[in-house]
């Protein structure tokens, strides 16, 4: 405990350890040998027969003792050599831990955590590093760990863990790099400036470590955020707020408002900042306001053309404002960082919709690699390999994330990955686990309801959230309450490209075309298409104007739209229902009967259970309600459904869970 607090070597604890251990027969011995009397040191006298025997057998038991203690001790010792690490970690690898905060003003405690996320930023900006996982994420694991388990988990070679405390006049912050293999420490220092002084002591951290990783290579150290001081500080107590709102499922929207406003003020304070014209444009885009952060993405390229977040940050604004050559910044950003996990998140999202599945794997590996700790990063690795028929993959994703994580997080992004496996009783019960541990939450319970919708128990559904949604009505197939719902959303939702996806699903079923058309038509999506899709709000949106089109007998329009789908299609050949449903219900609108029937058959292998609004009651499926093929594909799924309901109850004990 000394040697933690006062960041001594660690080798200081192991050498105690084994003077211990050494020690303890010899101090036993002597104890036993000599007694300490008024008159001085004397050897004990032992004349009675009983006296030697129980010398002897203590010493029986001193020995035992000594060689039971040694062992205790040994699986640490030899935990400490060499190949604690994997073959493949590089060298030249660090992750920066959170950096505690020890000064007397709670209101200061975001400083130590903000402190060495501005550091993992900055030192990943050095050509030749590997900077691994975010403070907020390894913050989420707990404490507890060791160093070489810690390096473990993180798959770095280097540990850099700091203390942090402002007191009076006085800055004072204490970091050391630890050895991943052997936990041992490798440097350490401890930097004392005046109170308004933590952009100079970060800049000299950034520069020490780079030395100490890269001795040969002379590295260049990046400027940090901002040449203010107050403008540091409000960026880096803007960056903590913005964080905390992105890591819950629910917005905070006061607090999203405080950060963005921080962002303003430094960008006030220092015009000149960069980074802080990017961060701002960020935090505009997460609160829906497009114009404002295009601005804010544009004046930060226009300070640093070579800033890997400023094109990150205008790539993003691209994509919601549905401009051409997304891309393209989106590229660079990763060539500029290949340390930006964010960026490789965006751009695999990005590709996987617009140019098909190839390569977006490894991508989401890499950002999984960069930031190991992120439950978030597991759940779209194993999303993505559920939903590209790698269902042995995605299993050891879920492994993975029950073997780092715990909590309702977790909990979720496990459920999400069975679902899309067609595990929906597990995901269920996943689901329960995460309700019971956060029931405050009235997410887990919609979710709940829209999982017991999907295996088609209804009654259960409308008990666990008796004010049913429009998306749970959407699935249910209860378009008229459905339809007033969302016409009343829409009128504070305009831009809700979903919402306006399942209003036209529902116009189609009830017969009411021409407003299914408007409803896409002034959504602006026929304007941006062909830039490239941004989600399956978009598909659906295009699926239901095709629908539509059909349905009211324009089947001119219909083919063509028709067509432009398949051209814009990227799925590949996975089989999941989404990609091989739509694919047969456009090839219906182009009267290919026979490529119908391929689409349909190969949709049988899709483990996700798919809609049944639009299996069942898309306009393009008309004419094949007679089908055998239809019919097989439906009776099918229906069949899934009744095998995923008939074995909950078993899956639910096994889990230990209920309703």
């Amino acid at each position: 405990t000394i040697v933690e607090q006062l960041f001594l070597p660690q080798w200081v604890s192991t050498l105690a350890v084994i003077f211990f251990v050494v020690g303890f027969p010899i101090a036993m011995f002597l104890s036993w040998t000599f007694d300490i009397t008024a008159d001085g040191l004397k050897r004990t006298e032992v004349s009675s027969r009983r006296g030697k025997a129980s010398i002897a057998f203590s010493m029986v038991l001193l020995v035992a003792g000594t060689a039971g203690l040694f062992l205790l001790i040994k699986p640490g010792l030899d935990g400490r050599g060499p190949a604690a690490l994997p073959a493949d970690v590089a060298p030249n690898s660090v992750a920066v831990l959170p950096f505690d905060y020890s000064g007397p003003n709670p209101e200061d405690s975001y400083l130590g955590p903000g402190l060495s996320d501005e550091l993992r930023d900055q030192l990943g900006r050095v050509e030749g590093l590997r900077i691994a996982a975010r403070s907020s994420s390894i913050a989420a694991i707990g404490g507890g760990a060791d160093a070489k388990d810690m390096a473990l988990k993180l798959g770095v070679a280097h540990l850099l863990e700091g203390n942090m405390r402002r007191q009076g006049n006085l800055l004072t912050v204490s970091v050391r790099l630890i050895d991943g293999n052997s936990g041992l420490t490798e440097w350490q220092e401890t930097f004392k400036r005046g109170r308004r002084e933590l952009l100079n002591v970060q800049q000299d951290i950034a520069q020490s470590i780079a030395e100490q990783l890269l001795p040969d290579a002379a590295p260049a150290i990046a400027a940090p955020i901002t040449q203010d001081a107050t403008a540091h500080d409000k960026m880096i107590l803007a960056r903590h707020y913005e964080q905390r709102v992105r890591e819950r499922e629910t917005v905070d929207q006061e607090l999203l408002n405080h950060a963005i406003q921080l962002y303003r003020e430094a960008t006030e304070l220092d015009p000149e900042s960069a980074l802080a014209h990017s961060r701002l444009a960020g935090t505009l885009l997460f609160n829906g306001e497009i114009d404002a952060a295009g601005a804010a993405a544009y004046e930060a390229l226009d300070l640093d053309p070579i800033l890997a977040e400023a094109h990150h940050v205008y790539g993003q604004y691209l994509f919601a404002r549905g401009r051409p050559n997304v891309g393209e910044p989106l590229a660079r950003a990763i060539e500029l960082n290949p340390n930006l996990p964010d960026a490789l998140a965006t751009y695999a999202y990005w590709y996987w919709f617009n140019v098909g599945p190839e390569g977006v794997g490894e991508l989401y590996e890499q950002a999984l690699k960069l930031d190991p700790l992120n439950v978030a990063r597991h759940g779209a690795y194993g999303a993505f390999l559920a939903l590209n028929d790698r269902p042995d993959e995605a299993r050891a994703v879920i492994e993975q994330i029950k073997a780092l994580f715990d909590g309702p997080t977790a909990y979720r992004a496990i459920a999400k990955i069975l679902e899309l496996l067609g595990d929906v009783d597990h995901a269920i019960a996943w689901t329960i686990m995460a309700r019971n541990s956060q029931p405050e939450n009235p997410l887990h319970a919609e979710k709940l309801a829209e999982y017991f919708i999907d295996i088609g128990d209804f009654d259960t559904a409308e008990k666990l959230t008796p004010d049913l949604n429009v998306g749970l009505l959407f699935k249910m197939r209860r378009y008229d309450e459905m339809i007033s719902q969302a016409e009343e959303l829409l009128f504070d939702l305009p831009d809700d490209i979903q919402l306006r996806a399942y209003l036209a699903f529902a116009y189609n079923a009830v017969g009411n075309y021409d407003n299914a058309i408007r409803m896409i038509e002034t959504s602006g999506l026929l304007g941006t298409i062909e830039n490239g899709f941004r989600g399956t709000g978009e598909w659906d949106a295009f699926t239901a104007l095709v629908n539509a089109a059909y349905g009211r007998g324009s089947l001119e329009e219909a083919r063509q739209l028709a067509e432009l789908s398949a051209q814009l299609e990227t799925g590949g050949e996975t089989p999941n229902w989404f990609v091989t449903v739509k694919a047969a219900c456009h090839f219906a609108v182009q009267g290919d009967d026979e490529a119908v029937h391929r689409a349909l058959k190969h949709a049988m292998d899709s483990k996700e259970l798919p809609w049944e609004p639009m299996l069942k009651d898309s306009e393009c499926f008309r004419l094949f309600k007679e089908d055998p093929v239809y019919i097989a594909l439906v009776k099918h799924f229906d069949s899934q459904r009744a095998v995923l309901r008939n074995r909950l109850p078993a899956t639910l004990a096994e889990y230990g869970v209920s309703l």
